[in-house]
Protein backbone atom coordinates (compact mmCIF):
# COMPACT_ATOMS: atom_id res chain seq x y z
CA UNK A 1 0.00 0.00 0.00
CA UNK A 2 1.46 3.30 -0.53
CA UNK A 3 0.60 6.51 0.47
CA UNK A 4 -1.65 7.83 -1.47
CA UNK A 5 -3.69 4.43 -1.14
CA UNK A 6 -6.70 4.27 1.57
CA UNK A 7 -6.72 1.25 3.52
CA UNK A 8 -9.65 -1.02 2.16
CA UNK A 9 -10.91 -1.21 5.43
CA UNK A 10 -11.53 2.44 6.03
CA UNK A 11 -13.76 2.23 2.78
CA UNK A 12 -15.78 -0.41 4.07
CA UNK A 13 -16.37 1.62 7.45
CA UNK A 14 -17.80 4.52 5.67
CA UNK A 15 -19.80 1.95 3.80
CA UNK A 16 -21.82 0.76 6.74
CA UNK A 17 -21.94 3.89 8.16
CA UNK A 18 -23.59 5.21 5.26
CA UNK A 19 -25.33 2.27 4.49
CA UNK A 20 -28.30 3.48 2.54
CA UNK A 21 -27.13 7.18 0.56
CA UNK A 22 -30.21 7.08 -1.67
CA UNK A 23 -32.26 7.18 2.07
CA UNK A 24 -30.03 10.08 3.70
CA UNK A 25 -30.29 12.04 0.06
CA UNK A 26 -34.15 11.94 0.56
CA UNK A 27 -33.98 12.72 3.92
CA UNK A 28 -32.19 15.91 3.08
CA UNK A 29 -34.31 16.81 0.31
CA UNK A 30 -37.22 16.73 2.20
CA UNK A 31 -35.26 19.03 4.91
CA UNK A 32 -34.86 21.20 2.20
CA UNK A 33 -37.88 21.61 1.23
CA UNK A 34 -39.34 22.24 4.63
CA UNK A 35 -36.75 24.50 5.29
CA UNK A 36 -36.92 26.70 1.71
CA UNK A 37 -37.11 30.25 3.10
CA UNK A 38 -34.84 29.62 5.56
CA UNK A 39 -31.34 30.25 6.18
CA UNK A 40 -29.87 26.59 5.54
CA UNK A 41 -26.62 26.06 7.62
CA UNK A 42 -24.76 23.38 6.05
CA UNK A 43 -22.19 23.42 8.94
CA UNK A 44 -25.35 22.71 11.61
CA UNK A 45 -27.04 20.10 8.70
CA UNK A 46 -25.38 17.02 10.46
CA UNK A 47 -26.31 17.49 14.13
CA UNK A 48 -29.71 18.56 12.96
CA UNK A 49 -30.20 15.60 11.24
CA UNK A 50 -28.27 13.38 12.95
CA UNK A 51 -26.24 12.20 10.10
CA UNK A 52 -22.21 12.47 10.00
CA UNK A 53 -20.79 15.23 7.67
CA UNK A 54 -18.62 12.69 6.40
CA UNK A 55 -21.74 10.15 5.68
CA UNK A 56 -23.89 13.38 3.92
CA UNK A 57 -21.11 14.36 1.80
CA UNK A 58 -20.37 10.80 0.24
CA UNK A 59 -24.22 9.94 0.69
CA UNK A 60 -24.67 13.18 -2.02
CA UNK A 61 -21.02 12.47 -4.21
CA UNK A 62 -22.62 8.74 -4.68
CA UNK A 63 -26.16 9.35 -5.27
CA UNK A 64 -26.22 12.79 -6.91
CA UNK A 65 -22.77 13.38 -8.00
CA UNK A 66 -22.29 16.81 -6.51
CA UNK A 67 -21.87 18.72 -3.27
CA UNK A 68 -24.28 19.13 -0.44
CA UNK A 69 -24.15 22.72 -1.40
CA UNK A 70 -24.58 22.34 -4.98
CA UNK A 71 -27.54 20.25 -4.20
CA UNK A 72 -29.08 22.68 -2.00
CA UNK A 73 -28.82 25.32 -4.75
CA UNK A 74 -30.16 23.25 -7.60
CA UNK A 75 -32.94 22.28 -5.24
CA UNK A 76 -33.59 26.14 -4.40
CA UNK A 77 -32.83 27.09 -8.29
CA UNK A 78 -35.64 24.13 -9.09
CA UNK A 79 -38.29 25.34 -6.67
CA UNK A 80 -37.61 29.24 -8.25
CA UNK A 81 -38.01 27.52 -11.51
CA UNK A 82 -41.22 26.10 -10.35
CA UNK A 83 -42.82 29.23 -8.63
CA UNK A 84 -42.24 30.95 -11.69
CA UNK A 85 -44.21 28.75 -13.74
CA UNK A 86 -47.08 28.24 -11.66
CA UNK A 87 -47.22 32.06 -10.71
CA UNK A 88 -45.18 34.16 -13.09
CA UNK A 89 -46.81 37.28 -12.06
CA UNK A 90 -45.92 37.27 -8.51
CA UNK A 91 -42.61 39.53 -9.00
CA UNK A 92 -39.22 38.01 -9.40
CA UNK A 93 -37.53 39.44 -6.11
CA UNK A 94 -40.49 38.05 -4.37
CA UNK A 95 -40.22 34.44 -5.97
CA UNK A 96 -35.97 34.55 -5.40
CA UNK A 97 -37.12 35.10 -1.31
CA UNK A 98 -39.54 32.63 -0.87
CA UNK A 99 -37.08 29.99 -2.41
CA UNK A 100 -34.29 31.03 -0.04
CA UNK A 101 -32.43 32.33 -3.08
CA UNK A 102 -32.42 35.82 -1.72
CA UNK A 103 -28.40 35.51 -0.03
CA UNK A 104 -27.31 33.86 -3.43
CA UNK A 105 -25.24 36.31 -5.11
CA UNK A 106 -26.06 36.48 -9.29
CA UNK A 107 -29.64 34.42 -8.84
CA UNK A 108 -30.43 35.21 -12.31
CA UNK A 109 -26.81 34.26 -13.79
CA UNK A 110 -27.01 30.72 -11.83
CA UNK A 111 -30.49 30.20 -13.10
CA UNK A 112 -30.06 31.21 -17.04
CA UNK A 113 -26.69 28.81 -16.44
CA UNK A 114 -28.77 26.12 -14.99
CA UNK A 115 -31.90 25.91 -17.53
CA UNK A 116 -29.99 27.44 -20.51
CA UNK A 117 -32.71 30.62 -20.90
CA UNK A 118 -32.51 33.70 -20.23
CA UNK A 119 -34.83 35.29 -17.53
CA UNK A 120 -36.61 37.89 -19.57
CA UNK A 121 -37.94 35.07 -22.37
CA UNK A 122 -38.90 32.98 -19.25
CA UNK A 123 -41.16 34.94 -17.81
CA UNK A 124 -42.44 35.76 -20.83
CA UNK A 125 -43.15 32.27 -21.60
CA UNK A 126 -44.30 31.57 -18.16
CA UNK A 127 -47.01 34.57 -17.87
CA UNK A 128 -47.84 33.44 -21.85
CA UNK A 129 -48.64 30.18 -20.63
CA UNK A 130 -50.67 31.38 -17.34
CA UNK A 131 -52.57 33.72 -19.75
CA UNK A 132 -53.16 30.88 -22.18
CA UNK A 133 -54.32 28.50 -18.79
CA UNK A 134 -56.78 31.16 -17.63
CA UNK A 135 -58.44 31.84 -20.91
CA UNK A 136 -59.18 27.80 -21.76
CA UNK A 137 -60.67 27.96 -18.02
CA UNK A 138 -62.61 30.62 -18.80
CA UNK A 139 -63.69 29.27 -21.81
CA UNK A 140 -63.54 25.58 -21.81
CA UNK A 141 -65.59 24.87 -24.97
CA UNK A 142 -63.43 23.54 -28.23
CA UNK A 143 -65.01 26.35 -30.39
CA UNK A 144 -63.32 29.39 -28.17
CA UNK A 145 -59.44 27.59 -29.44
CA UNK A 146 -60.52 28.40 -32.99
CA UNK A 147 -59.22 31.29 -34.39
CA UNK A 148 -61.77 32.82 -37.16
CA UNK A 149 -61.01 32.41 -40.52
Amino acid sequence: MTAHTKPKRDNFLLDVVCENPMQIVAKVRQYFSLHAQDLIDLGELPSQLGISKQCLEISFEKVRGMSLAQALQEHRLNRLFAALTDQPRQGLGHAIQACGLSRTQGVVALFEQAFGIEMPSFLLTCRRAADDRCFRRNNPEPESLVLPT
